[in-house]
């Protein structure tokens, strides 16, 4: 699974806007997506994901939303 693919799980099992630290959070506890490093996804790669798919997320400052 990709990042991207990863974050619409979490937005649409949340049914809310989420903040990327949030988004980051819940995909380290459920473990949808893993780095090939095995580090942890930080706010950061979450915040350049969804800047990176216009198309598919809505975006607020640090606040994400599912399109």
């Amino acid at each position: 699974m990709k990042l991207h693919e990863a974050i619409i799980i979490i937005l649409s099992d949340s049914g809310r806007k989420m903040t990327t630290r949030e988004i980051a959070d819940e995909l380290n506890k459920r473990k949808l997506y893993r780095k090939k490093d095995g580090s942890i996804i930080t706010d950061y790669q979450v915040h350049g994901r969804t800047k990176n798919y216009p198309k598919l997320f809505k975006r607020d400052g640090s606040m994400v939303s599912l399109v």
